[in-house]
């Protein structure tokens, strides 16, 4: 087996316990790695076979990482080196999603979705400017998807009831991205589902009252009619 049997190599971090790197390879083979100005030897990463069997993924467990940190790694078959790859963490930063989302409905009849950062204030991306983007749809349309990107760091968002239709089941989810290390978004987080009341509202009683002012009057006058002419 040779380096041209390797595909789809590829790493990402969470940039705080974990970097992931995955490949397709037709035999299993280990995974070897070392920080690039370590003198120590190189570490063994034993992968796990994906469910096609070809896909293998191997988790590399750390206890922190440092900017400008290069890992150099290297699959080996029967002994064998059989591929070479150099993989700097901060270029390839996945973050984790966002944890906790809610939503709330709120007395203007809009809903307020709300989050939490998925980090604790010890890890690198605690406090980094991040931005968020949120979809929401209806339950049963996955395809009417409204998608809204917030530029700004906030952990809410003003889902407003002219968005919605009234009488529905609606579902929402949110991603994140670290600007400064903009590599990849997140997975969107857990789903929230919510329920847009059917309540009917001054604008639907103004657009009821003109057409039934209308029949009434017509009404009163056919009425009016018919006495006078007897």
């Amino acid at each position: 087996m040779t380096a041209r049997h390797v595909q789809e190599f590829a790493c990402f971090t969470d940039y705080d316990k974990e970097l992931v790197c995955h490949w397709k390879v037709p035999a299993q083979a280990l995974l070897y790695y070392r920080h690039e100005d370590s003198s120590a030897g190189n570490e063994e990463c034993v992968p796990k076979s994906g469910k096609d069997s070809l896909r293998c993924t191997c988790t590399i467990y750390r206890d922190y990482f440092v900017s400008g940190l290069t890992y150099i790694l290297s699959l080996q078959f029967n002994g064998t080196d059989m591929w070479n790859y150099t993989v700097t963490p901060a270029l390839v930063v996945k973050p984790r999603a966002p944890k906790n989302l809610a939503v709330q409905k709120v007395e203007s009849g809009n809903f307020i979705l709300s989050w939490e950062e998925s980090y604790s204030s010890h890890s690198i991306l605690s406090g980094q400017p991040v931005i968020y983007e949120v979809k929401y749809w209806r339950k049963l349309h996955p395809t009417e998807i409204s998608v809204k990107a917030i530029k700004y760091e906030a952990k809410s968002f003003e889902i407003t009831a002219g968005s919605l239709r009234r009488g529905y089941d609606y579902v929402a989810s949110v991603r994140c991205n670290y600007t400064d290390y903009p590599a990849y978004w997140s997975e969107w987080s857990e789903e929230v589902e919510f329920h847009y009341d059917y309540q009917v509202t001054a604008e639907d009683i103004l657009q009821m009252a003109v057409p039934v002012s209308c029949i009434l009057i017509m009404a009163v006058s056919v009425i009016c009619y018919f006495c006078f002419t007897k």
